[in-house]
C-alpha cells in the first residue's frame, strides 16, 4: 500500500513538472539529437566522380560529418594538406604524379573526439609547371652559352621546363652585328661548316642532354624573326611590314630532320606558316606563339598587327594549325594597350624608346579579332617569357643595365606528368597562362568549365569561379625553389591584392577592354567569383590577378598573371 502510495505521488509529480515545462519534451529531444550528433564518429564522403580530371586549383565536392576537430587531405599516402573551404578540399602545391602512373590516390581525412575516417577515389591530377620558353645564347645574339643558360637554370632548381630559341637566320649563320655575339663570331662559324658541325643539330643534342623527364623538361624551338630589314619588310613589298614579326616555335619532339626557318627562307606570314604545317605533314608538330606586338629597337618595327594576322592571311588553315595565341609580356614590356582604362594597372610596361602604342597591336586587339565568328573554336591564349639575350639563365628577376630593364616572364602548363609531350600538349591545347616572374598559381572555371584560350557554350548569368595561391618562401610540396634567381632571400609571403574581370568593351568598340568587376582579397590563398548577367555570343574575357612582392623596382610593387581570354560561343539561358 505504502509503495503504491509512492508511485501515485511520483507520477503526479512528473505531471506537474510536464505542465509547468510545457517545453521540456522538446527540449529534451533537442538535447538528444545534439548528444547523437556530437557522439558519432566523422563520415567523410568525397562526391567527385571516380577517375576524374582534376586541375591545381580545383576545389573537391565533399561532405563530412560530425563535430570535426582535424582534417586534412593527401595524395597517394604522402604529405598532409590543410587548404580546404568549409568541407571541400582546395586541391593545391602537391605532389608530382608518378611518372609510370595516369592516376592518383586522393583521400581526405576527418578526425573527432571520438574517431576518424576517410574516402579515397582515384583521379587524374593536373598539376602546375613553370617555364620560361624564350631566351637566347651565342649561337645567336645571346651573350651566355648553351650549357651555361641550361646548368644555370637547373641549378637555380626554380623552373620545371625551358625552351631555347634562338634566330633561324643566326643559328648557322654569320652573324657580325647582331646582340652580344663577338664580330669575330663569324670564324667560328665558317670553321664549323669546313668540319661539318651545325648549331642547329647542337642545339637538338643538348635539348636532349638535359631533358630529365618527369624533373626537367627541354623543348626544341626556334625564332622566326622578320621586319623592316627582311625581304618581306621591304617598301615595296605588297603588304610592307605588316605580314612579318617575331614568332617562336615549338616542336612537340627533338625530331633529327626538323627545320628552322630564317626570314630569307621564309619571308612573311604566310610563308612561315605553310613551311611550319609542312613539317606536321613530316610528323614534326610544332606551334607559334608571336611576341613584340607592340616592340620597337631604334629604327626597326617589331610589331603585330592582329588585325592583318586574323583578315589577311591567304593560309587560313595553316594558320589555324599552328598558332596558339601570345606572348603577352617578357622582359620587353607588357603588350596589353597601355591606355585604356585608368582602373587596370600598367605593371612592367616597355620603355618609351622601345615602344609603339599602336591599338592594331594591342592584346585586346588580338582578343577581338579572334572572337568573331569566322574565328570560332579557333584556340588563343596568353603566355609569358624572358627573352633575355644578356642574363645567364632562364626564368630570372633579375635586371641589368640592359634596355630589357624588367624581369623574367613565366608560363604556367596543367599537365599530369613533366615530360616533353605533356608540356607540348598543354601549350596545343591553352592548358596554360601567363606570368610576371612569379610562380603563381591559378584556377579560374567559367560556369564550371576550364575554358583557357577557348571558345564555349555558356549558361547566362556567367559564373566564374577563381582560386589562386600566391608565392611563399622556401620550397613548394614538390621541393622546388619558390625563389627566382634576383632575389636575396626568401621572403615572398606575399598576398594577393587584387583580381579584375576584364571584358570586351561594346560600346566603345574594337579593341577596347574594360574591368567589369574587381576584388581585393588581401590573402595568400583566395577563391573570389565574379557573375556576368549581361553576356552576349562573342563577347570575351579575361583576368588580371596582382600579387604585391616585387623587390626589384621602387616604382613597380606587384607582379602580375594573365589568364585567358575566354570566349563567348551560345547561350544558354537559365530557367
Amino acid at each position: 500500500m505504502i509503495s503504491r502510495l509512492k508511485t501515485l505521488c511520483i507520477i503526479g509529480l512528473l505531471l506537474i513538472f510536464i505542465i509547468v515545462s510545457p517545453d521540456f519534451l522538446t527540449a529534451n529531444l533537442q538535447t538528444n539529437e545534439k548528444d547523437s550528433i556530437t557522439n558519432i564518429t566523422p563520415v567523410v564522403t568525397i562526391n567527385t566522380k571516380q577517375f576524374e580530371s582534376i586541375y591545381e586549383g580545383d576545389i573537391i565536392n565533399c561532405t563530412i560529418q560530425g563535430d570535426i576537430i582535424k582534417k586534412y587531405w593527401f595524395i597517394n599516402n604522402q604529405s598532409q594538406h590543410y587548404d580546404f573551404i568549409d568541407d571541400d578540399p582546395i586541391i593545391i602545391d602537391f605532389e608530382s604524379t608518378p611518372i609510370d602512373k595516369e592516376f592518383v590516390n586522393l583521400t581526405v581525412y576527418a578526425e573527432n573526439e571520438n574517431g576518424s575516417d576517410t574516402d579515397t577515389i582515384p583521379i587524374k591530377l593536373y598539376k602546375i609547371f613553370f617555364g620560361d620558353i624564350h631566351w637566347h645564347t651565342s649561337i645567336s645574339d645571346g651573350r651566355y652559352t648553351l650549357d651555361e643558360m641550361y646548368n644555370n637554370t637547373i641549378n637555380d632548381n626554380y623552373l620545371d621546363f625551358t625552351a631555347c630559341t634562338d634566330h633561324g637566320e643566326l643559328i648557322d649563320g654569320f652573324n657580325t652585328k647582331f646582340g652580344y655575339v663577338p664580330k669575330t663570331d663569324w670564324i667560328k662559324t665558317l670553321l664549323q661548316k669546313l668540319i661539318g658541325i651545325s648549331e642547329w643539330n647542337q642545339m637538338k643534342i643538348k635539348a636532349n642532354d638535359y631533358y630529365k623527364p618527369g624533373i626537367f623538361t627541354t623543348v626544341l624551338g626556334f625564332e622566326w624573326t622578320a621586319a623592316q630589314w627582311s625581304i618581306g619588310g621591304k617598301e615595296n613589298t605588297p603588304n610592307k611590314w605588316e605580314d612579318v614579326g617575331h614568332i617562336n616555335f615549338y616542336y612537340k619532339d627533338v625530331y633529327p630532320d626538323a627545320r628552322e626557318y630564317a626570314d630569307w627562307q621564309r619571308t612573311n606570314y604566310d610563308s612561315i606558316f605553310k613551311a611550319m604545317a609542312l613539317e606536321w605533314e613530316k610528323g614534326h608538330y610544332n606551334i607559334g606563339f608571336p611576341h613584340h606586338s607592340q616592340g620597337k629597337a631604334s629604327w626597326a618595327s617589331f610589331t603585330t598587327n592582329f588585325s592583318f594576322l586574323a583578315n589577311n592571311i591567304s593560309n587560313i588553315e595553316e594558320r589555324n594549325m599552328i598558332l596558339r595565341g601570345v606572348e603577352i609580356y617578357s622582359r620587353w614590356g607588357n603588350s596589353i594597350g597601355q591606355y585604356y582604362t585608368p582602373n587596370f594597372p600598367w605593371v612592367w610596361p616597355y620603355q618609351n624608346e622601345s615602344f609603339y602604342n599602336q591599338t592594331d597591336a594591342w592584346i585586346e586587339n588580338a582578343c577581338w579579332e579572334w572572337s568573331k565568328d569566322d574565328m570560332k573554336n579557333q584556340k588563343f591564349v596568353f603566355i609569358a617569357s624572358s627573352d633575355t639575350h644578356d642574363i645567364d639563365r632562364a626564368g630570372s628577376a633579375s635586371i641589368n643595365e640592359s634596355h630589357l630593364s624588367n624581369p623574367s616572364g613565366l608560363v604556367g602548363v596543367y599537365a599530369v606528368h613533366n615530360t616533353r609531350e605533356e608540356i607540348w600538349n598543354g601549350l596545343y591545347n591553352c592548358s596554360c597562362y601567363a606570368l610576371q616572374s612569379l610562380k603563381l598559381r591559378a584556377n579560374v572555371r567559367i560556369n564550371g568549365i576550364m575554358a583557357y584560350g577557348q571558345w564555349i557554350n555558356y549558361s547566362s548569368p556567367l559564373k566564374i569561379r577563381i582560386s589562386a595561391q600566391s608565392t611563399f618562401p622556401g620550397l613548394d610540396i614538390s621541393g622546388k625553389n619558390m625563389k627566382p634567381n634576383g632575389y636575396d632571400n626568401d621572403d615572398l609571403d606575399y598576398q594577393i591584392s587584387d583580381i579584375w574581370l576584364i571584358k570586351k568593351d561594346i560600346d566603345k568598340g574594337r579593341p577596347w577592354c574594360k574591368v567589369v568587376n574587381h576584388s581585393s582579397p588581401n590573402n595568400r590563398t583566395c577563391i573570389i567569383s565574379f557573375i556576368d548577367s549581361n553576356v552576349q555570343p562573342g563577347d570575351f574575357y579575361w583576368i588580371a590577378i596582382q600579387q604585391s612582392g616585387a623587390k626589384l623596382n621602387s616604382n613597380n610593387n606587384e607582379y602580375m598573371t594573365f589568364i585567358g581570354p575566354f570566349f563567348v560561343n551560345e547561350i544558354n539561358k537559365s530557367r
